[in-house]
């Protein structure tokens, strides 16, 4: 039989030390975003309201509770960092604290029909699949100026696996498991004949 947390206060006291500094991190981070990121050359001020901070609480003790239980019933003392960055995503994603503020096509910017029809409706429509996507490559250390290795293929840039995570985040059906797997699957260093 699998417990459930009917109360956060036993997940919160065991675990306090990683649940402050994630929900702190996560809250900071999206705050970032907000203010400061453009997508497509539009600010995500102007097309989302702040993250919801309540809901990004709610994606940590989500997050802890999964790791707890998988700490307890598996002989795994500590999670990896995919483990770590695919059970935030997973959680993130399921509860989408950045909400789009435009409620009706009356209130988009003045665009073009091709502009409005692709991009950014798009951006409206995945603004959190956009941000957690970086989070998530910084947690399993893939960064921008990371070389990945010597032999690494022109191919497999940052680029690329960005765009390989956000297409799977955005239309993939997939468990925190399946997730784990695929972030590990973009940190392998790919073989060159």
């Amino acid at each position: 039989m699998r417990s459930v947390y009917t109360s956060y206060k036993e997940l919160y006291e065991k675990h306090h030390h990683i649940i402050e500094p994630l929900a702190d991190s996560l809250k900071n981070q999206a705050k970032h975003f907000y203010e400061t990121h453009k997508i497509g050359g539009f600010d995500v001020s102007s097309i989302t309201y702040p993250a919801n901070e309540i809901l990004i609480d709610d994606i940590v003790l989500n997050t802890m509770s999964d790791l707890d239980r998988i700490m307890a019933y598996h002989s795994v003392e500590k999670p990896t960092r995919y483990k770590y960055a695919a059970y935030i995503g997973f959680w993130w994603l399921r509860s989408k604290p950045f909400l789009c503020s435009l409620g009706n096509y009356t209130e988009f910017p003045a665009l073009d029909d091709d502009t409005l029809d692709s991009l950014f409706l798009n951006i409206c429509k995945s603004v959190n699949e956009l941000f957690i996507t970086d989070v998530m490559l910084s947690l399993i250390k893939i960064k921008q100026t990371n070389p990945f290795c010597a032999a690494q293929s022109k191919t497999n840039t940052f680029t690329d696996l960005k765009d390989s995570l956000l297409y799977f985040l955005k239309y993939r059906h997939y468990s925190a498991q399946e997730l784990e797997l695929f972030l590990k699957g973009l940190n392998t260093c790919p073989l060159v004949s």
